[in-house]
């Protein structure tokens, strides 16, 4: 283009003018250039976890771990912990411990494994979300109508419990039923399939 117009006669200045524009234009445009993209600096807010901070509490004639771990819902064991308990079995009136605060409960749930098996087999029953040191018991109800109550169990520092119902080859198929009961208000359900035993080869 900047020939053809060598050709036609116009001045010299308007050539150095037009080839001035190509050569910007063509830098503008260039596949080469890349454009660079400034982002506006961002701030991200600090994150911050609240932790309560222990309860003092003074011990009281006839106070014992046990009912202090119920009353502040935390177990023995992190009452022991924090305050470098030699042993748990004297305390003193007048002696002030530092109670840690409750951890957040799980979600209650009563949970079977297997869900369903056959009759002689044994199945896991395992419950979240109790309070901790909660004393716990396990009631099996049979598809005929039979009840069994286990022993007691003592929920552990975060609220598990855990325990196993053996059926026996004679046990009766059908859908039994669990319950868990605490002495201190926890109550859950779950429902579990015995099948019936195969017979011997």
């Amino acid at each position: 283009m900047v020939t053809d117009l060598f050709r036609r006669g116009l001045p010299r200045y308007v050539l150095a003018v037009c080839a001035a524009l190509l050569a910007g234009c063509g830098t503008v445009s260039s596949p080469t250039t890349t454009p660079v993209a400034v982002s506006a600096p961002t701030t991200v807010a600090p994150t911050t976890t609240t932790t309560a901070p222990p309860v003092s509490y003074q011990v009281k004639r006839g106070d014992s771990l046990t009912a202090i771990a119920k009353r502040f819902g935390v177990s023995i064991a992190v009452i022991v912990a924090a305050n470098h308990l030699a042993t748990q079995d004297r305390l003193t009136e007048g002696q002030v411990l530092q109670i840690p605060p409750a951890p957040p409960a799980p979600p209650l749930q009563l949970a079977i494994t297997p869900p369903s098996g056959q009759a002689g087999q044994g199945f896991n029953l395992t419950l979240t979300g109790a309070k901790p040191s909660e004393v716990v018991t396990f009631e099996i109800d049979s598809a005929n109508g039979g009840k069994f109550t286990g022993p007691p169990h003592t929920a552990s520092s975060t609220g598990a419990v855990t325990a196993t119902y053996q059926t026996t080859p004679v046990d009766a198929p059908g859908v039994y039923s669990a319950i868990a009961r605490g002495d201190r208000g926890t109550s859950a359900h779950a429902r579990f399939e015995v099948n019936p035993a195969s017979p011997p080869a």
